[in-house]
């Protein structure tokens, strides 16, 4: 199965794209896991679609993420390979997407993904900036969200809405779903860190669901989509490429082993009562 990850905030602005497709070049460079990785763009902007497929005209791809909810191709005829270095594929974004933000439909992504996910070690998903029904479809397939955030104060406090969302959908929608981190990113490196951001940050999420790592702002994290490339690719010896390097390896993936290891309990005890209920 595959490692199923939404990368979640309804504020634009926040790092939320550079994250997704940092984290699954990363991915496929620093995990044991596997070496392979689907970035499915939810975005209607298509911005990591056309990072990945090297194309900044605007013209959407002939086949979408679009074409597969709506039934019309498969999803694996949906997936196109990108220019980048790293082994990611990409089930790319289409402008239509917007008419499906307009619907109640919200598990038809989780059927995709489903289809799809012994294919590829890892799943990632890049959503919208807002809370409908494409963010919705995003947390129901995955099995953590990522909320990448800014470091000022006026970026917290729309993460308790976020926070609501996610527990909603792990009630009624997604029981599987664990919130993976908060990864605060785009900080100022020239100043330190405001005390009151992190105090606000911990009256939402506990201090473990809070990297330690900050992403600061770097002209090369800046520079490398406009490149077609990963931070990585573009510079690895740059500051961008060494905070998001050590995020991967020393957090993200401890983080992770931990909470596959609780859910694999969890899911044991699941079964164990429904055992024996029946007897």
């Amino acid at each position: 199965m595959s490692n199923v990850i939404a990368v979640v905030n309804h504020k634009g602005g926040t790092g939320k794209t550079t994250t997704a497709i940092n984290l699954a070049a990363g991915l496929t460079r620093y995990s044991d896991v596997t070496s392979s990785c689907l970035l499915i763009d939810m975005d209607p902007h298509g911005c990591a679609t056309s990072t990945l497929l090297g194309k900044l005209d605007g013209e959407p791809p002939a086949r979408s993420v679009f074409d597969v909810l709506r039934r019309a191709i498969t999803p694996q005829d949906g997936i196109t390979s990108t220019i980048y270095d790293e082994n990611i594929d990409i089930l790319p974004a289409n402008p239509s997407l917007e008419s499906m933000a307009k619907t109640q439909i919200h598990d038809r992504l989780s059927k995709v993904v489903a289809s799809l996910s012994t294919s590829y070690g890892w799943i990632i998903i890049d959503t919208p900036p807002d809370l409908g029904v494409l963010t919705q479809n995003a947390l129901v397939a995955a099995d953590y969200a990522l909320i990448p955030t800014q470091c000022n104060g006026l970026a917290v406090p729309a993460l308790r809405q976020m926070m609501t969302v996610i527990e909603r959908i792990q009630e009624r929608q997604n029981m599987w779903l664990q919130l993976l981190g908060v990864l605060i990113t785009m900080k100022d490196g020239r100043t330190p860190l405001q005390k009151n951001v992190r105090k606000e940050l911990g009256n939402i999420f506990p201090a473990q669901d809070i990297f330690k790592t900050i992403i600061t702002t770097n002209i090369k994290i800046e520079e490398a989509p406009a490149n077609f490339q990963s931070i990585y690719a573009y510079d690895s010896g740059c500051l961008g490429a060494s905070l998001y390097r050590d995020w991967i390896k020393k957090e993200f993936l401890k983080k992770h082993q931990k909470l596959e290891k609780k859910k694999v309990e969890r899911r044991e005890a699941v079964e164990a009562g429904a055992i024996e209920e029946e007897e």
